[in-house]
């Protein structure tokens, strides 16, 4: 939840003071970011929480926070987008602004809970600051020293590859400092890997044990009433019985 808030601080930042190109660069790739983790939270809380129903109202406000629009428009406009453009790009910020502020409140109480009860939650969290950091940290360590770290972009590049263990080998460290980087982010992405298996197969096998308890407790209930029903219908017959016997007398 950290990660939502620090991406709507600095749109708000954003907003009240204009960036340069290549810091709107990064705002727009860390919005990216966010946003795809917005919507696996957002898969998560669906399946984990049975609170749905309540979201339906609020598609619209979801939609909306889930979009990275800085990212959108810095891909198909560019820098140089024109001022008519960028005051598209602005009402669209802000509504998007708003819409992460709703979804954080919406999504909060259920982040923690889930968080609680297998620390899945948090694994993410350090997993997406590692990531992040390990940007940062390849970037200024290969800049200008590696010819294939030209932008940020290549670093978040390089950083996302290794950190899903993917390897493709476009990019390599050249540095000693880039080389121990590069090496932290693949075991965190590997041990991430395990811990996500394991914590997500644990929260489904416990969703389903608790399915299977309440429908336990249901059938019990309703066989209770049924014995009960039974009881008092086999009393009425004796009582009808005894009645009969004392009429035939």
């Amino acid at each position: 939840m950290f990660l939502i808030i620090a991406d709507i601080v600095i749109l708000v930042l954003e907003s009240i003071f204009p960036f340069q190109h290549y810091n709107q660069y990064i705002v727009a790739n860390f919005d990216l970011i966010v946003s795809i983790l917005l919507i696996f939270f957002l898969a998560i809380n669906f399946f984990f929480f049975e609170n749905i129903k309540k979201y339906f109202p609020n598609l619209l406000i979801i939609i909306l926070a889930v979009i990275p629009f800085e990212f959108i428009f810095l891909s198909i406009w560019g820098y140089d987008m024109g001022a008519g453009v960028y005051t598209i790009l602005y009402v669209f910020r802000i509504l998007h602004l708003f819409a992460l502020l709703y979804t954080l409140k919406l999504l909060g109480s259920n982040f923690i809970s889930f968080s609680k009860q297998n620390g899945l939650g948090y694994g993410i969290i350090a997993i997406t600051a590692i990531f992040i950091i390990g940007s940062v940290l390849f970037y200024i360590f290969e800049f200008n020293l590696n010819p294939n770290i030209v932008v940020f972009e290549d670093a978040i590049w390089f950083s996302l590859v290794s950190v899903t263990t993917t390897g493709y080998g476009d990019i390599v460290p050249f540095t000693l400092a880039g080389r121990v980087t590069a090496a932290f982010l693949i075991v965190s992405g590997v041990s991430f890997a395990t811990f996500a298996t394991a914590s997500l197969a644990s929260s489904i096998f416990q969703k389903f044990r608790e399915e299977k308890v309440t429908r336990d407790k249901e059938l019990d209930e309703q066989n209770k009433l049924l014995i009960e029903k039974f009881e008092k219908t086999r009393d009425e017959l004796n009582e009808i019985k005894g009645m009969i016997k004392k009429l035939e007398k």
